[in-house]
Formats: C-alpha cells, sequence, structure tokens
C-alpha cells in the first residue's frame, strides 16, 4: 500500500499546482491585469493622467479584485498601479543588468580568443624567422665549407705544380749564365705575387704573405674561416687580403698600421679606407696609441 501511494504521489504532476495559483492570481487578480496590460495602457493614454474612478468602475464590471477578492477602491487600484510599476521597473533592471553581464562576458570571452589567436600568430611568426635564420646560418656554413675545400684544392694543385717544377728544374742540365739578382720578395713561382707594402713593426707576418691574384677579392658578407661570422668590410686593393687572416680582427689591426703608414693622414685615404682605418682605431685595443708618436 506504501508502495502504492508512493507511485500515487510521484506520478502527480505540478499543472494542477500551477493552474490554482493561476486562477488565484489569474483573471480576477487586479495585479496580475496590470502586470500585463500596464504598459500598453501607458501608451494609449500617451501622458495623460489617468481617470481611476471611470477605470475602478470598470474594474468592478470585469471582475477585477484585490488581493483580498474585493473590488478595488481608487486609492487601492492607485498603490496597486505604483507597486506593479516599481516591480515592472525592477525586473527591467535586472534583465538588463542580466544582458550586459552577457554582454561583457561574451566581450571578454572574445578579446581572450583575439589574444591567444595574436599570441599564436606572433609565435607562428618567431618560428618562421627562426627557422630561416637556422637556414641561413647552415646556407651559410656550407658556403664557407665548400670555399675551404676549393681553397684546398687550389692548395694543393698549386703545390704540385711547384713540386713538378722543382722535380723538372733538377732533371734539366744547369747551364752556367748570367742570371740576374731577384729581390727578396720576389716569389719562386710566377702564380703567386707578392703585395708592395711598407715595413710596420706592429704587422704581422701574415700580411706580408704571398697571394694568389687569380682569386677573387673577399667581399663584405663572406664568412671567417673558423667563427663563421660575416666579415664587415671588404678586401682593399693593393692591401692583404682577408684570407690570409682568421679572424677581421687581426686584418683591421695590420691593414689599420699599413693606411697609417702609406698615408699619415686620413684625408687622402679613399672612401672605404677611412671606413676600415676608423674601425681599426676604434675596436683594436692600443691602436691609436702605437700610431701616435711618442
Amino acid at each position: 500500500m506504501w508502495e502504492a501511494a508512493k507511485m500515487t504521489t510521484i506520478s502527480i504532476g505540478i499543472e494542477g499546482a500551477l493552474a490554482a495559483l493561476d486562477d488565484a492570481y489569474g483573471a480576477a487578480s487586479l495585479r496580475a491585469w496590470m502586470e500585463r496590460h500596464r504598459d500598453a495602457l501607458l501608451a494609449h493614454l500617451d501622458g495623460r493622467r489617468i481617470n481611476w474612478r471611470a477605470l475602478c468602475e470598470w474594474f468592478a464590471s470585469a471582475g477585477l479584485t484585490n488581493a483580498k477578492g474585493e473590488t478595488p477602491s481608487v486609492r487601492c487600484a492607485q498603490l496597486t498601479w505604483h507597486r506593479v510599476g516599481k516591480w515592472l521597473e525592477r525586473r527591467k533592471t535586472q534583465a538588463a543588468e542580466r544582458n550586459a553581464e552577457t554582454l561583457r562576458l561574451e566581450a571578454e570571452r572574445e578579446s581572450e580568443r583575439a589574444l591567444r589567436d595574436a599570441e599564436n600568430r606572433l609565435k607562428q611568426e618567431a618560428e618562421a624567422i627562426e627557422r630561416a635564420k637556422l637556414l641561413e646560418k647552415m646556407a651559410c656554413a656550407e658556403r664557407a665549407a665548400e670555399w675551404q675545400r676549393e681553397n684546398r684544392a687550389r692548395v694543393e694543385e698549386y703545390k704540385h705544380q711547384a713540386k713538378q717544377n722543382r722535380a723538372a728544374e733538377t732533371a734539366t742540365p744547369t747551364v752556367t749564365k748570367p742570371i740576374p739578382a731577384l729581390s727578396e720578395a720576389q716569389p719562386d713561382s710566377s702564380h703567386l705575387v707578392y703585395l708592395d707594402l711598407p715595413k710596420v713593426d706592429k704587422v704581422s707576418a701574415k700580411a706580408y704573405l704571398p697571394h694568389d691574384p687569380s682569386l677573387p677579392p673577399v667581399q663584405e658578407g663572406e664568412l671567417e674561416q673558423i667563427r663563421l661570422l660575416p666579415f664587415k668590410f671588404s678586401d682593399l686593393p693593393g692591401y692583404p687580403s682577408h684570407r690570409n687572416y682568421d679572424y677581421e680582427f687581426e686584418w683591421l689591426r695590420d691593414v689599420g698600421h699599413l693606411l697609417w703608414a702609406r698615408h699619415g693622414t686620413t684625408e687622402t685615404m679613399t672612401f672605404a679606407e677611412s671606413e676600415v682605418f676608423r674601425a681599426a682605431r676604434n675596436q683594436v685595443p692600443g691602436f691609436w696609441r702605437d700610431i701616435t708618436p711618442q
């Protein structure tokens, strides 16, 4: 029996209770009528005052009653009207606040999405830049390795040719005849040449090494042989090449001293020479002290 009662209780819905409340506050409720038709009545009056006496007579004929079930008086109708107005205003305010909160949350979500999208774009761009830098560095390293391989091949070819020349000279019978005197700076092979450079104590022996005139001058942007850093200056005509040095710092030191020994002033230097001299003066420790007369 208890189970049957329980099933009966569960099976009873809420529709009856809602209908009872609607009947209590519904068709005969003055407040319910005002809640439903207040805006329409105000729109119809368009600012004119309400004739409460005529309206209360109509309430009585329509069967509308107050909360006590009585026909509303003028005073009762006015109080109910104002209470309904305040309640509707609060409901509109709350609805506006809920709508504003919904819009605010949606704007925050949209802003967060835009921020995430911007961060993702920046991250992708940074990754693309890093990949490009890595590829460029790999390409530079490959170019440097290729240059070193070609340079080693040229050196080996030169050594082989020099060895063959010495072997041929040894096998050929010597003929006694006057031989013109050669300067100490003249190379043994016509393939390499020496530069006409002043002798400066501060300049290393690398500056006076012979060079291969068939090789193109080293240009700005090519890489050092060890650190693979790009050169900031190109070779200067008539001065030692970057190929004689492992680091551009050493090249700046020697060429800077040679420029000063040859000119003694920046006024007679070319623009490229003055740029190299200025870099040597600013970057090589003790350079200015070395070239300044004591």
